[in-house]
């Protein structure tokens, strides 16, 4: 293991980067012909359109655990078809995951909505998830053990 992480890691040519370069370089991966139109974070509490701020902490049980489940409803012609029966099946996810929801059923509805709504688009696809939430980088979140 030592071998191989000194052949992808050269500290010659590791910087530590400031926000401003974090910024433009996640900028430049990330451009807005990505399609990205609106990110709803729990974390930060609010919606993103940048694509670029449209991360997930590393510290997410969905990220470094893959603790966490999705679906995708459509948004067309300015309404998310069949969006109740898309979150029941999320919620039952959520369940079998053993996930507990961060929101009533109602308020994530609302999240969505919202979302898809400044988004400023009719038609998209919309893809969004639970996880098991942040904590350190054991079995379960901090907050659980």
């Amino acid at each position: 293991f030592d071998g191989i992480l000194k052949a992808h890691v050269m500290a010659s040519s590791m910087q530590i980067l400031s926000t401003e370069e974090c910024l433009a370089r996640a900028r430049s991966k990330r451009p807005a012909s990505l399609n990205y139109y609106a990110f709803y974070s729990s974390f930060l509490e609010g919606v993103v359109t940048d694509p670029a701020l449209m991360t997930v902490p590393l510290d997410d049980h969905m990220v470094h655990r893959g603790h966490g489940v999705f679906d995708t409803a459509t948004l067309w012609n300015g309404r998310v078809y069949r969006l109740d029966i898309h979150l029941d099946r999320l919620i039952a996810s959520a369940r079998s995951a053993q996930i507990a929801l961060p929101f009533p059923k109602d308020e994530l509805k609302q999240i969505i909505l919202k979302t898809c709504a400044l988004s400023g688009r009719s038609e998209a696809s919309i893809r969004y998830g639970l996880s098991a939430g942040p904590g350190d980088f054991g079995i379960t979140p901090a907050a659980d053990s």
